[in-house]
């Protein structure tokens, strides 16, 4: 089966969201797009840290983004991966509010999110003296500075917590479909919660 919508997958760093994305594709048997992959493509540029940039580059990847929300169709559903994709898809709701796409943002506390990181990074080099505090510190400052470029951006973003599960757009509505605390499991099991909503929703068929 594969469902009618296409899934946006939005969240912080360190949830599990790529992860997820490729289960879930594989599952379904439709395209996954990483927005980050694409960046890099485009720029060179490694989106898992902050790097400055013109403010030209994430008009054209948001737009890029907005353009395939807006092109989403029953017929041809996708995975996008992209931490803007929920916000940017809330505006285009605004204009087609049936849009056959779902919302999905993948959350956990930010101490989960860093402790996360610290196993890897000790996976990937045993004698690494980085403590969970540089990593905040330092997953602190990228955010702060995306935020800042975010806005400068899309000025509407003002000061709202993008990744707030109870962010909602100008009219009040709900900017996530689903909240998938990521602390519930592995990504197979976060991709099982994605699942079940769809199937809530009638999403294949019925």
């Amino acid at each position: 089966m594969k469902p009618d919508r296409s899934i946006l997958i939005s969240g912080p760093s360190r949830t599990g969201k790529t992860t997820t994305a490729d289960l879930l594709a594989t599952r379904y048997g439709i395209r996954r797009i990483k927005i980050g992959e694409e960046f890099r493509k485009l720029t060179g540029i490694d989106t898992s840290k902050f790097v400055d940039r013109p403010e030209q580059l994430d008009r054209e990847i948001d737009a890029t983004q907005s353009h395939l929300i807006r092109a989403a169709t029953v017929g041809d559903p996708f995975i996008l991966e992209a931490r803007l994709a929920a916000w940017l898809a809330s505006k285009e709701r605004e204009v087609q509010p049936d849009l056959p796409i779902i919302a999905v943002l993948f959350w956990a506390p930010e101490h989960v999110r860093m402790e996360r990181q610290l196993r890897k990074v000790r996976r990937d080099d045993p004698n690494t003296r980085v403590t969970l505090e540089d990593l905040r510190d330092g997953e602190r400052e990228r955010e702060a500075r995306d935020l800042a470029l975010w806005k400068a951006v899309h000025p509407d973003i003002d000061d709202k917590k993008v990744f707030d599960p109870g962010l909602t757009d100008d009219k009040g509505k709900p900017v996530y479909d689903l909240v998938v605390d990521t602390r519930l499991g592995m990504p197979d099991t976060c991709a099982d919660a994605v699942h079940r909503y769809l199937l809530k929703i009638g999403a294949f068929g019925g």
